[in-house]
């Protein structure tokens, strides 16, 4: 669906097309205006023939290339991630609560209506994003945990929840307790026994007995830490699914194709053909938002396989200011580079290069006409740094400690094309390079950035070689 100026759905003329929607689930899509970054929203609406189902909704502002002014929203909805698995080896539950209501078809009813009466209690006045509590379903405890899946997105808060039994952790701590309670009784009987008749054996007892308590304590640290270990891989499983965008891209490419098709047309007029080009130009700029949060997912999940070779920076910062001075340049920039000859640095190339392009774009997008761009490395010790500089607005004090966040723009990039992620895919590609990146200043006269990197020394041939 398409979302107007004002945030109000645009019924479309072939809903078979693009899926249909009863009234008022179409109505829980509109938004009080387009927003200023993408939300992520989930949708319960019946199936025919299936049932209710669950969709993950996503809005996407459409800024006018023009005047640089979000004009418009694009809302797109798929099915989403499975949240009603049981792990076997965990017993966990898995559903979402939405609106007041538990989606779980793991339990009845009567007792997700129950469940979720205490989930909607406890979220009117969570203070975080996550938190959880113990329940008992059909008489067995349990512990619940809820965390929220689309937090700051002004669609309707939706809540991942899953519930553990505590039956078997419960029986085994009691057993442990009777472990205990038993072995302190053979402690006593061999005490009494020993001191009796054989008060010289009575060491060989009590050391038996201490090693048993030292492995069941062991032992129940052991579950413990597997419980512990269980709510970090749901909190792990909740940040991917709502970073699971590669589940966008068949629909990119199908409006991007209806699009192109579209602006074949030869009854167009110039002004609808210029309308179209613009939304193919929003269709690219929608992917390459996805292609970043696949590539940010896919190393928070620890996905990303990274082979190290010799990176020549020299020759990767000479290779881009030269693509600058062939393109067209209406802030008129000049450029000062401060760069050893055959710099090397240990890293993957393709990603080396995504690191320095976002900040040399950065560099470029928020100058002013006229400004300079700074460009100096030095090896210092092991590692190569790398500092890119700009005249411009200076970054807002209060701005700074949130700039490598996700989707994060400060004023200064209200009028400037960009989604907010160039910063923060950058520092996370630097750290997974071994290196770091951080603001060294940002005032009236420079903004500055510095990269970390690691030296490394090229071979003719055979493995890299660090500095």
């Amino acid at each position: 669906r398409f979302l107007d100026g004002t945030g109000a759905v645009i019924s479309p003329p072939n809903p078979k097309e693009v899926g249909e929607l009863r009234p008022q689930e179409e109505a829980q899509l509109a938004l009080p205006g387009v927003p200023e970054t993408q939300q992520i929203g989930y949708l319960a609406r019946d199936v025919e023939g299936r049932g209710e189902a669950t969709d993950e909704v996503v809005a996407v502002p459409i800024v006018s290339t023009a005047t640089g002014e979000r004009i418009a929203a694009l809302v797109l909805g798929f099915k989403a991630v499975e949240l009603a698995v049981r792990r076997s080896e965990t017993g966990i539950e898995s559903g979402l609560w939405l609106d007041g209501r538990l989606h779980l078809p793991a339990l009845t009813a009567s007792t997700q209506a129950e469940l979720g009466a205490k989930v909607t209690h406890a979220v009117a006045g969570l203070t975080g994003s996550e938190a959880s509590m113990e329940v008992r379903i059909n008489g067995a405890p349990h512990l619940l945990f809820y965390k929220q899946l689309n937090p700051g997105s002004v669609f309707p808060p939706a809540y991942e929840v899953c519930v553990y039994p505590l039956a078997n952790f419960l029986a085994r701590q009691r057993q442990l307790q009777w472990r205990i309670l038993e072995g302190g009784g053979l402690l006593l009987l061999g005490a009494f026994v020993a001191s009796h008749f054989l008060s010289a054996r009575l060491s060989g007892p009590v050391e038996k007995l201490a090693v048993d308590s030292k492995e069941d304590r062991a032992q129940r640290h052991r579950v413990e830490a597997a419980l512990e270990l269980s709510q970090v891989e749901l909190q792990r499983a909740a940040r991917f699914s709502a970073d699971a965008s590669h589940q966008l891209k068949t629909p990119v490419t199908v409006l991007r194709a209806g699009l192109e098709e579209l602006l074949a047309e030869q009854e167009l007029t110039p002004e609808k053909r210029e309308e179209v080009s613009a939304l193919i130009h929003q269709t690219y700029r929608l992917a390459g938002i996805i292609e970043d949060l696949l590539l940010l997912s896919r190393m928070e999940a620890g996905r990303l396989q990274l082979e190290f070779s010799p990176v020549n920076l020299t020759h990767l910062i000479e290779g881009w200011l030269d693509d600058l001075d062939a393109l067209p340049d209406p802030l008129d920039l000049s450029v000062e580079v401060d760069l050893p000859a055959g710099m090397y640095v240990a890293g993957e190339p393709r990603y080396t290069w995504l690191i320095v392009q976002n900040l040399l774009e950065n560099a470029r997008k928020y100058n002013r006409p006229g400004g300079r761009i700074r460009v100096a490395a030095r090896a210092h010790g092991s590692d190569a740094n790398l500092t890119i500089s700009n005249t411009g607005e200076p970054i807002a004090t209060a701005a700074q400690e949130h700039i490598f966040e996700r989707f994060h723009r400060g004023s200064a990039g209200e009028n400037i094309p960009g989604h907010g992620l160039g910063l923060n895919l950058a520092r996370e590609l630097a750290r997974i390079h071994g290196g770091e990146l951080r603001l060294l200043r940002s005032d009236e006269r420079w903004t500055e950035f510095e990269v970390r990197l690691r030296l490394a020394v090229p071979t003719p041939a055979g493995p890299l070689e660090l500095a």
